[in-house]
């Protein structure tokens, strides 16, 4: 008999493996249309040790944000509060190629955290997608813009998207 299939004629390497789930680590972000029709930004990264909070506002038509705070409620250092002031140095950039690498020079490093930079690119990549169809006057995260064929979405979003993936590579 096969010493990969058991009694029951299952192979083991098909069952699923016992597991003891260890940790877990939760990005959640949502995106509103405030009253001035600025985009707002409410983000969280949570995980055993981290409750980290990020609010940033954009300028639709401008892309640049205009307001970003952080706090970290939960933290496992006395000194991570500290870094949430980082947060304010988002403040006039611009949602456009080139600002992953701001973001890391501002917030990351030895001076920042690693944790609070990968909640503000997770959070600029969807701001990003929110804002894909605005200068075409679909307005926010469009149901329009999500309404036309794929030709149509393509078309218009190229230009901001080349390059980023397989879809849109030149």
């Amino acid at each position: 008999m096969d010493e990969n299939i058991n009694k029951d004629g299952i192979s083991n390497l098909d069952r699923i493996p016992v597991k003891r789930l260890v940790s877990k680590r939760d990005i959640g972000i949502e995106a509103f249309e405030l009253e001035n029709g600025h985009l707002m930004l409410e983000a969280t990264f949570l995980d055993p040790y981290h409750l980290i909070r990020l609010n940033i506002h954009i300028e639709p038509n401008t892309k640049e944000i205009t307001n970003a705070k952080s706090e970290f409620a939960n933290h496992p250092h006395t000194l991570c509060p500290f870094v949430a002031q980082k947060a304010k140095q988002l403040i006039g950039l611009k949602v456009e190629r080139g600002i992953t690498r701001m973001i890391s020079q501002r917030i990351g490093g030895s001076e920042g955290c690693i944790h609070l930079r990968e909640l503000t690119l997770e959070t600029i990549n969807f701001a990003a997608t929110t804002l894909i169809g605005y200068d075409e006057g679909f307005g926010l995260m469009s149901r329009d813009f999500n309404l036309l064929n794929e030709t149509e979405k393509t078309d218009i979003s190229r230009h901001l998207l080349k390059n980023s993936c397989y879809v849109y590579k030149d």
